[in-house]
């Protein structure tokens, strides 16, 4: 359940002493820990699916304290599984559903409605039945009382097109939840990205639905191989943050069939998810969580899904929604708990309804272990503190990470800059963030990285010479989120005192929170003031959940003699006044920005002061889960050649250094879309600068998604790195050196611009804040994300499937299925191809296969991923993969039906690194080869086997359709050690 924890707000700082920093490791042990980090992935690497790490000789056995998956031991408050016979559901040797019926069967209604408590229930004790007990976990288990592992995000995990890493990736999250007492993990997070602006697309695995499924899938079968359940999240069309408790998405069927609902076809079907999370939005005029098309109709009869169906936070809105397909209810007690049995009792809610949804919990639980082997902790009531995770158990899963970490980044650009020689002597690191954990906001971030190692970290271990750091910025906050002039930077308004207290327009008396701070820039929502990563502090969720009022004083001093522009940015009423004198009053009862030009000389200080209250229409309709809140900003545009006094120091290091390295970020999270793709913090103007002090400057992106990119002729090398997770440190400095040959191919498109953005695709959410009750209609149909790019004949900044290596490939020797069955249930196709490293270092080539139109007269994407294929090579090296194609791309959705059909005729297959680098193309026929031939007609309820068997397959290992899981038990492949190979060689020395 997303869970929404309070976090204290110390006082504000400068820069690196602003927010405790959580624990990571020195430079002094960052290669040992790395070392012990590698051998014990070794460990977890004899089982079933996980990549074997360096030392891979290393038998389980001896490992002191090794645990391999699904082996966890029984907690001493668990009830000895037995066979008697008045318990016969506790016999293991019986199948999971019959097992099921029997427990119904003996259960009263009292105990049936026990069981269906989200949150804090006793379970049944007496039964032998734990509760549910379950955890964010998208990237990460999170949990503030205990370190527990920072993966990478969900959108990095996709990045890499790796199925069998996302395997190991959900094992380390559900093996860390069942460890702290856990019973289930709230992940993945499988919402498709439909525009760039989403708040949590870090969460999310692209914009491909067939990418995105097979992600999804495989993170579950991992996190259930660890005896949990997976709770996917968020069922269905949660595609953006904004209003995201009151909107109501109005989608077609074809649409919401073939692009929204086919990635939780594989993760139901193939993933056998034993839990699903239902959204908090509405679709097509219904609650989601009480949406009898989506719940009864789709999920359980269209699709089969045997599991139970679990509320957002406080999603229910209705008794009625069990009758629509909702099986738990939470975490509050409304529509559960005692309040529930009285309204089956009173005949709201039938009975049967309830029995249903007992026994689907109470499946999920046999289906995967938790009652023959419940988490420890299970039995007692309250839930006991979260113990802490092994250090061997996160040693293991440190190796994990930094594996996906290394294959999830993505080199944009390359004009020969990267990777670094060893001998640099000088490197300039610039950014706020370069010595501090970088994450998101909400309940999908990992608040306590139990191996932490920041780029600082990293880059001073790895490089010769000397590394001298300059922030050039302040930190990002969720306030960067607001559009607008960027915020007065802390160097030019200085001495910045606030005052928060409740209510509008109360200014006097003794403020609620009184502290120093460096700028103007204020967002509230749990992303800042529940759950926050930032170094900025939020000011707590008693203000920023109720009407309040905020003064901010300061001095602003002049960096140079100039005209600037100074601004207001806010939703609520604000003033400005400058030495006393009321400049701007701006009421804003929507998002509005005003401004003023004021003619300085370098030195003078301007006395500021600002008074801004929240009385916006609805500014608090539903609260910080989905309120609009504070939103205010003090900003500024400069002259272009004026710099404040943080940015001149940087490019000043820059200018003394022989290469600089700009760490460019931004902060996004749950309940708070972008309002533009700019870098926050004036970062494009510090890059800009630097770049023009230093030619040899390299960018290395760290964010949530896709930003626009004003300097990138300027710049020879560019790496995005997405939120990396713990291993931040490692990973950007293996890829800076060259010690990891980057691999990852982008799973969203990048615009140019916000305007392309928006006129391409659908328009930005955060425009919704001050509607209470918007209607976003889905027009676009299926052409979401690059589909609609080609279908507009748009070119992105970069497309869907970019990235390069540091080495290149050549493909050859296209081979395509001859003639496709269209009377298959799933008809089959595949295709391969030689492809040859022929530059000088050994790498990772991800091969994508797109079908370009389908016959007949349905208009189809110009192009649609239809499979991929990984393979590692040796310089000079050639392999050859099959890549087979998912049935679903030679297929589309028929309305008439209510079914997918098949047409017939011939259909274009392209092959290529990327939507756009197509390197070969040929075609396949479908039926006799004449278009609309017959329309073959299939029936909904099919999509078994869909869209795998097609990751690292060159003699890489087949996929195990009956056990989920590689046959190969591990087996890594070729030197496809996913950036572990290198550290080895480094710490042996390099050649």
């Amino acid at each position: 359940m997303e869970e929404k924890k309070t976090t204290s707000s110390p006082p504000l700082h400068r820069h690196h002493s602003k927010r405790r920093q959580p624990a990571r490791i020195s430079t002094r042990h960052l290669l040992i820990r790395r070392a012990v980090a590698v051998l014990a992935g070794a460990v977890l690497a004899t089982g079933s699916f996980l990549p074997a790490a360096n030392a891979q000789d290393v038998p389980a056995d001896q490992a002191p304290g090794a645990q391999l998956p699904g082996e966890a031991p029984a907690p001493a408050d668990a009830p000895a599984p037995q066979q008697d016979p008045d318990q016969p559901w506790l016999d293991p040797s019986l199948p999971p559903a019959e097992r099921a019926d029997l427990l119904v069967a003996a259960m009263t209604l009292e105990q049936k409605v026990t069981l269906l408590i989200q949150s804090g229930g006793p379970g049944l004790p007496e039964l032998g039945i734990p509760p549910i007990r379950s955890k964010d976990g998208c990237c990460g288990l999170a949990l503030e009382s205990t370190p527990t592992t920072a993966l990478p995000v969900g959108v990095g995990l996709a990045s890499t097109f790796n199925p069998r890493l996302a395997q190991a990736y959900g094992h380390v999250s559900g093996e860390e939840a069942r460890t702290t007492g856990y019973n289930a993990i709230a992940g993945p997070t499988m919402d498709l990205v439909r525009t760039p602006y989403n708040g949590r697309m870090w969460e999310d695995l692209g914009e491909d639905p067939l990418l995105s499924g097979d992600t999804a899938t495989n993170q579950v079968i991992g996190e259930q191989d660890a005896q949990v359940s997976s709770l996917v999240k968020h069922y269905n069309l949660n595609n953006f943050e904004t209003r995201r408790g009151h909107v109501d998405v109005v989608v077609d069927e074809r649409t919401l069939q073939e692009t929204y609902t086919r990635p939780w076809a594989s993760v139901v079907q193939e993933g056998n998810a034993g839990a699903v999370m239902c959204s908090f939005n509405k679709v097509n005029g219904e609650f989601a969580c009480g949406n009898d098309t989506l719940l009864n109709q789709i999920l359980k009869s269209q699709l089969g899904f045997e599991g139970f169906v679990s509320s957002d936070f406080n999603a229910a809105h209705s008794f009625a929604d069990y009758a629509a397909g909702l099986d738990v209810a939470g975490p509050g007690d409304e529509f559960s708990g005692n309040n529930l049995l009285q309204a089956v009792l009173a005949g709201t809610v039938p009975e049967e309804r309830i029995t249903d949804a007992a026994r689907r919990v109470a499946l999920t639980m046999f289906q995967f272990g938790i009652v023959d082997n419940p988490p420890p902790g299970s039995f007692e009531n309250p839930q006991p503190a979260e113990p802490p995770i092994p250090d061997t158990l996160l040693d293991q899963h440190a190796g994990v990470a930094e594996q996906v970490a290394a294959q999830a980044a993505v080199l944009l650009k390359n004009d020969g800059a990267l990777p670094l020689d060893d001998a640099v002597p000088s490197i300039g690191l610039i950014g706020a963030d370069v010595d501090w954990y970088i994450d998101g906001g909400g309940s999908g971030a990992i608040p306590n990285p139990a191996r932490l190692t920041t780029i600082l970290d990293g880059i001073t271990a790895r490089a010769g010479g000397t590394v001298e750091t300059a922030a050039g910025t302040d930190p990002v906050s969720l306030a960067d989120t607001i559009p607008g002039p960027p915020p007065v930077p802390s160097g030019v308004l200085t001495n910045v005192n606030a005052e928060y207290r409740l209510g509008l327009n109360n200014f006097e008396g003794e403020p609620e929170l009184a502290r120093t701070e460096e700028q103007v820039n204020l967002r509230t929502g749990i992303s800042n003031d529940t759950i926050n990563t930032s170094q900025v502090p939020g000011i707590g969720p008693v203000l920023a959940s109720q009407p309040m009022s905020a003064r901010w004083t300061g001095t602003i001093v002049a960096p140079a003699t100039a005209s600037y522009t100074f601004s207001l940015t806010n939703l609520g009423a604000a003033q400005l006044f400058l030495d006393d004198q009321q400049v701007i009053t701006n009421p804003a009862p929507t998002l509005e920005t005003q401004e003023i030009t004021l003619d300085l000389t370098e030195g003078q200080s301007v006395a500021v002061r600002i008074d801004y209250t929240t009385d916006a229409p609805n500014q608090f309709n539903g609260g910080l889960n989905d309120q609009p809140g504070a939103m205010i900003r003090f900003g500024w545009t400069p002259p272009e050649d004026v710099l404040a006094p943080d940015m001149a120091e940087a490019v000043e290091l820059a200018a003394n250094s022989a290469v600089a390295v700009v760490v460019a970020r931004d902060y996004t999270g749950e309940a708070a879309d972008r309002g533009s793709l700019t870098l926050p913090q004036d970062q494009d103007r510090l890059i800009s600068a630097v770049t023009a002090a230093n030619p040899n400057t390299i960018v290395v992106l760290a964010t949530s998604g896709p930003v626009t990119m004003p300097w990138i002729d300027q710049v020879p090398a560019v790496l995005e790195t997405w939120y990396p997770g713990q291993s931040q440190g490692i990973t950007v400095a293996g890829l800076l050196f060259g010690d990891i040959n980057p691999s990852g191919k982008l799973p969203v498109t990048f615009p140019v611009s916000d305007e392309q953005a928006v006129t391409v695709g659908p328009p930005n959410p955060f425009d919704l804040i001050s509607i209470v009750d918007p209607v976003v209609e889905y027009t676009e149909g299926v052409f979401v994300g690059y589909k609609a790019y080609l279908a507009a004949d748009a070119v992105p900044l970069f497309p869907f499937g970019h990235g390069l290596s540091y080495t290149e490939f050549d493909y050859s020797r296209l081979h395509t299925t001859q003639r496709v069955n269209p009377d298959a249930e799933e008809p089959k196709a595949s295709v391969s191809l030689k492809v040859r490293n022929t530059g000088n270092a050994a790498g990772r080539e991800t091969v994508q296969v797109y079908v370009g139109p389908l016959p007949g007269d349905v208009p189809t994407p110009p192009k649609q991923l239809a499979g991929y294929g990984s393979i590692t090579l040796e310089p000079g090296e050639r392999g050859r993969l099959e890549i087979k194609l998912d049935p679903r791309s030679l297929q589309y959705w028929d309305v008439e039906t209510g079914g997918w059909v098949t047409p017939t005729g011939t259909v274009p297959i392209y092959v290529g690194s990327s939507v756009e680098d197509i390197r070969l193309e040929g075609s396949i026929t479908i039926g006799c080869g004449r278009p609309d031939h017959g329309k073959h007609d299939h029936s909904h309820g099919h999509g078994k086997g869909h869209g795998h068997g097609h990751g690292d397959q060159a003699g890489h290992g087949n996929w195990d359709r009956d056990r989920g899981h590689w046959g190969n038990k591990g087996r890594w492949g070729q030197r496809d050690d996913g950036g572990r190979q290198h550290w080895a060689s480094y710490r042996h020395g390099r050649g």
